[in-house]
């Protein structure tokens, strides 16, 4: 008869502890739990929630090989030196089209000048008081896309005429007006007059040269735009529709001046070749790692150990970081483990790596990869963006972190099992991640200063 008692109470000892967890979870699922940052445990009953913060990562960098840049909007321009990511230089491809409606230029007009203008779109990279020499150089062949190619990447290059056209000297300013084409935000190039008296007597003619796109284009092919290798120190971004514009007049008691733009033309046909010069920096590793892998069809990667206890994002230039979660099992194999409630991965830049002139990405999205290092889904959490939130501390420098909830991806990490195989990645969100410079640097825990903390709280069964 005692016996039986004593079931009969084991059993409602079970049914009221099993009823006790259950709820745990039914109200982690529906608010947010009420927890207080920086305690160790909260008791509830037969349960605790176990705050963790210093859980192990490990960290690399991978290199994507080549990327789209084409039809961005954008026209970078510019070579800089950076410590962390090498000699950095961009260079654009361009076409101009025919005017939108044929011009009549009578045969006593005079030439005047030819120009190509460009606009700035107000990003850059590094010192903006740099004066930077901008260089001009004709294609020697159409921009046309390779057989089995959808696109131009950054690794793409159309060959040219190495003699400039032109060049023009320029200190822009960011924060100038953009209400006019003659306001400090516009660059214009003087092509050569020899040029333009061509262009105008095809004018003069009605040419079918100038009435007619694919003749225009196999006369004038485009052009390219670099500067000078010995100024370096600024990257600035141009919008993509550039102009070149004849200038004339027409001759009468006072002169009429005039001018005729022959268009930008082909967004898919304009692009950057990004290139970057990583010898003598941290990242020289991981182009080590690119020239001996076994498969080409995988991205190189370098751990943070080969590369300074340090690991990167720079997507314009192929720099991806990657983040995974080795140690999982060692959470929950542990004897009284449930459930993680909660996990916030917090990732604070380098101090002083980042300027308000060399600054970090506004976001950086997390996604899903795996032993391939290809971009899978994004890492979210219901109503929570995989961007996360940046907040930036530019005078100590200790408060600048992303902050990310990744409470539902490390729970379909545990159910996989596969914690030496799956990761996530940071990169730069799009547009930005092929139209700007912009950079992020974050030590592993090798480093006096960690900073990528994993935040966990779980709920533990009080044995």
């Amino acid at each position: 008869m005692i016996s039986m008692l004593k079931k009969t109470r084991l059993r409602n000892d079970c049914g009221i502890l099993l009823f006790s967890v259950l709820a745990i979870f039914s109200l982690a699922g529906c608010q947010k739990p009420n927890i207080a940052f920086g305690t160790t445990f909260l008791n509830n009953s037969n349960t605790n929630i176990v705050v963790i913060d210093t859980f192990a990562v490990s960290l690399s960098t991978v290199l994507v090989d080549s990327f789209p840049t084409a039809g961005t909007g954008t026209m970078m321009i510019g070579s800089y030196q950076d410590p962390y990511f090498g000699n950095i230089s961009s260079r654009p491809y361009v076409q101009v089209g025919i005017p939108p409606t044929t011009p009549t230029v009578s045969f006593q007009a005079t030439f005047d000048s030819l120009d190509f203008i460009m606009r700035s779109n107000k990003s850059f990279y590094g010192d903006t008081t740099i004066q930077q020499r901008y260089y001009i150089n004709q294609l020697d062949t159409v921009i046309s896309l390779p057989p089995l190619q959808y696109s131009f990447f950054n690794n793409s290059s159309i060959p040219f005429n190495p003699t400039p056209l032109g060049y023009r000297d320029v200190t822009i300013l960011p924060a100038a007006s953009q209400t006019s084409l003659s306001g400090f935000d516009t660059v214009k190039i003087r092509l050569p007059d020899s040029l333009g008296l061509t262009l105008m007597g095809m004018l003069q003619r009605k040419s079918d040269t100038i009435t007619s796109l694919a003749k225009f284009l196999s006369y004038l092919r485009g052009f390219t735009l670099s500067a000078d290798p010995s100024s370096k120190g600024v990257m600035f971004g141009f919008r993509d529709t550039v102009t070149m514009r004849f200038h004339y007049h027409e001759p009468g008691e006072v002169n009429v001046y005039k001018f005729i733009d022959f268009p930008f033309n082909a967004k898919p046909r304009q692009f950057n070749q990004v290139t970057a010069d990583r010898t003598g920096t941290p990242l020289q590793a991981l182009v080590n790692a690119q020239a001996s892998r076994p498969n080409p069809l995988i991205y190189a990667e370098a751990p943070s150990t080969m590369t300074g206890n340090m690991a990167f994002v720079q997507s314009s230039t192929g720099i991806q970081l990657k983040i995974m979660f080795p140690n999982m099992s060692a959470l929950t194999n542990l004897p009284d483990y449930l459930g993680i409630l909660k996990a916030t991965l917090i990732l604070k830049p380098v101090p002083g790596s980042y300027t308000p002139t060399i600054p970090l990405p506004p976001q950086l999205t997390l996604s899903q990869t795996d032993m391939s290092n290809r971009l899978g889904g994004g890492v979210t959490t219901p109503n929570t963006p995989p961007t996360g939130s940046l907040f930036v501390d530019y005078t100590y420098g200790q408060n600048t972190a992303y902050n990310y909830d990744i409470t539902t991806y490390l729970k379909s990490l545990i159910i996989s099992g596969l914690y030496n195989q799956n990761g996530i990645m940071l990169t730069v969100p799009p547009p930005s991640n092929y139209t700007t410079m912009n950079r992020a640097i974050f030590n592993d825990r090798n480093n006096k200063v960690y900073t990528i903390t994993l935040k966990l709280y779980y709920i533990s069964l009080v044995h």
